[in-house]
């Protein structure tokens, strides 16, 4: 499932902008639309216990 990607956005107030490319940035990053972003692949049925570890981690990672 792909996820629509958030518009960049121009108020022509310069802090504001510069907040929400930030937010837009950080949104990007979260659902693997950003640049560099590795989109993560679905596990197979039979994933060990230490696979799904593995991969709960790398969310955690990339939400912090």
């Amino acid at each position: 499932m792909t996820k629509a990607a958030i518009p960049t956005v121009r108020t022509g107030k310069g802090d504001l902008d510069l907040a929400l490319s930030s937010v837009k940035q950080n949104l990007d990053a979260i659902t693997g639309q950003g640049r560099n972003v590795t989109r993560f692949q679905h596990l197979s049925s039979g994933a060990t216990l230490a696979e799904v570890i593995a991969r709960l981690n790398e969310i955690v990672d990339r939400l912090q």
